[in-house]
């Protein structure tokens, strides 16, 4: 056992020769050098564009089934069930929104105490100038 775990040191403790890659790969900054500085903008904005992504999807799906509850209730025709079935959907609608906002003041906050601007959405779509 001892003759396995010193050839797995010695593999894990190698140099590997990548070829002269820099950066962090096919995202578009592989003509970055590694730095800190470039490390933590280019994982800040990976995050800024995976949480403004989701926010725009959860968004969305807000306003398409709160409107879908709202013309439940429309077509209800007066029905106490079909009525009762739309004010569910529309107050589960509403809850999904809350949670949104409150993952996002999660995330917010979570930036913060890391010391990463998370929250960019505009900086990361638009210029991306938090790259040095």
């Amino acid at each position: 056992m001892s003759l396995l775990k010193s050839i797995i040191k010695s593999v894990h403790a190698a140099p590997i020769d990548v070829g002269g890659i820099k950066g962090i790969g096919p995202i578009g900054f592989e003509t970055k050098d590694v730095s800190e500085a470039t490390t933590k903008a280019q994982f800040s904005n990976i995050l800024s564009s995976v949480v403004t992504t989701l926010t725009v999807v959860g968004g969305l799906a807000f306003v398409i089934y709160f409107t879908l509850g709202g013309l439940k209730w429309a077509t209800a025709g007066g029905d106490k069930s079909k009525v009762e079935e739309a004010k569910t959907q529309m107050t589960q609608g509403v809850i999904g929104l809350v949670a949104i906002v409150a993952g996002l003041f999660v995330t917010g906050v979570v930036g913060g105490v890391l010391g990463i601007d998370i929250l960019n959405p505009f900086n990361t779509l638009f210029n991306n100038s938090s790259i040095p």
